[in-house]
């Protein structure tokens, strides 16, 4: 999952060029059909979702889907290539808010997807919602995703916290308690050491990851000026700031987070932190972790809860040559999908088909986000979206996050910019 998202380029004149299909269905009856599927999983992810592919085409003879993936931004770079080329893949996985973009294009089939005959109540209200554009339902659900808390709970024992902190006062002060330098110093022991520290509080990622929970926090504080149909955007500074001040007071005040941090869920596992921010994709690598951990809720630090998400989707592309055998096949590999993502849950994923989420084997630590999908709060579709929200640089939010958690640069600076780097995209 991960969210490695860069800038999808714009190809002029896409939807006049619709794809013809990366394989053809024509031939005897008992020819299978080929669907070619491309997806931008890496790591656990793509292994769990290359393991679906084979069991479905190991599951029947009438058709047979060709599965490959590569990092999101380098699948979405193909699939425009591929598409105006006349080649396009019979099936596209995506994020929510990246619909925007290429239902703009016009490479999506709403068509197909009606087709489908797909009902709302067999999927979880939020990812059932998150696939609709301009009140259409561009693809199938197939997943939600969100930032939690992973904790040692080992280091709590020691640090005599008896339960995770839910609220702003007690969360950093288990992030002081559970800090220790070379000497045994906590941050708010006389003495402190911040240059030899042993085990940090929290841990969490530098990057765009950092913009998604500025977003949790604003929302927290019943703040979201992203809309899915934004001309322009004002950014309130005052109302950013908590969010901000609290982010960078954790790193450069409180100096329970390592500055500079690569990667904490790595941090996490090696003792290095005793809590980390991440999404549940990772619950899948704790298998060989030797001690005792779980995970939490993110924490409420403003009025409300919230907490930043995002949900994969399966989309259809245009075809140019209409292909009533290929269609019916795209239809049952979907149809499938959906009923089987109880096995998508073995990645750390929350199916989002209703009967894949009650019948799923649940993977250790993934109470907590399930406990959190009634606030999750997703990026809106935008038709910009791929673009203001790239995790590429120079992109808005990864100059806005670095400016943040690396630089410490203050709301009244790094708001006013990041306002003035996303109209600059609106304006194009």
């Amino acid at each position: 999952m991960a969210l490695g998202l860069g800038l999808v380029p714009a190809v002029a004149g896409l939807a006049a060029c619709s794809g013809g299909g990366a394989a053809s269905g024509t031939g005897s009856d008992t020819t299978p059909s080929k669907i070619v599927y491309y997806g931008g999983w890496t790591g656990a992810d793509l292994d769990k979702m290359q393991a679906m592919v084979t069991k479905y085409n190991s599951s029947q003879t009438k058709v047979q889907v060709e599965f490959s993936s590569l990092q999101w931004t380098n699948m979405f770079t193909k699939f425009l290539a591929d598409y105006q080329a006349g080649t396009s893949p019979d099936v596209v996985a995506m994020h929510t808010f990246e619909i925007g973009q290429f239902a703009d294009m016009g490479v999506l089939d709403t068509d197909a997807v009606a087709a489908l005959n797909l009902k709302k109540d067999d999927f979880l209200p939020i990812a059932w919602d998150g696939t609709t554009y301009n009140s259409k339902p561009y693809g199938v659900p197939l997943d939600v995703n969100m930032h939690a808390v992973y904790y040692n709970k080992d280091l709590f024992a020691a640090a005599g916290i008896s339960s995770f902190p839910t609220d702003k006062a007690s969360f950093v002060a288990a992030a002081q308690k559970l800090t220790v330098d070379s000497k045994g110093k906590h941050p708010t022991d006389v003495g402190f050491d911040a240059q030899n520290v042993n085990t940090y509080g929290l841990g969490f990622l530098m990057n765009h990851h950092a913009f998604y929970q500025t977003y949790a926090l604003i929302n927290q504080d019943g703040y979201n000026p992203f809309t899915a149909d934004m001309k322009s955007i004002s950014l309130d500074p005052a109302k950013m700031s908590p969010a901000v001040g609290f982010l960078e007071d954790l790193i450069f005040t409180q100096k329970v987070v390592p500055v500079g941090e690569k990667s904490p869920i790595d941090d996490f596992k090696a003792g290095k932190v005793a809590m980390a921010v991440d999404g549940n994709w990772q619950l899948s690598g704790f298998s060989d972790v030797k001690f005792k951990w779980d995970t939490a809720p993110y924490p409420q630090i403003g009025a409300q809860k919230a907490v930043w998400g995002a949900s994969e989707v399966i989309t259809i592309p245009k075809q140019t040559k209409k292909d009533e055998k290929k269609a019916a096949a795209v239809k049952d590999f979907l149809t499938w999908l959906a009923q089987n993502s109880a096995d998508w849950a073995k990645s750390g994923q929350i199916p989002a088909n209703k009967a894949s989420y009650n019948s799923m084997t649940k993977l250790p630590g993934i109470d907590a986000y399930i406990a959190e999908l009634d606030y999750v709060k997703f990026l809106p579709a935008h038709p910009q979206a791929t673009k203001i929200f790239s995790s590429a640089a120079p992109s808005p939010i990864l100059t806005f996050a670095q400016d943040m958690v690396l630089n410490d640069k203050p709301a009244s600076t790094i708001v006013p910019k990041l306002q003035d780097d996303i109209n600059a995209i609106l304006k194009k």
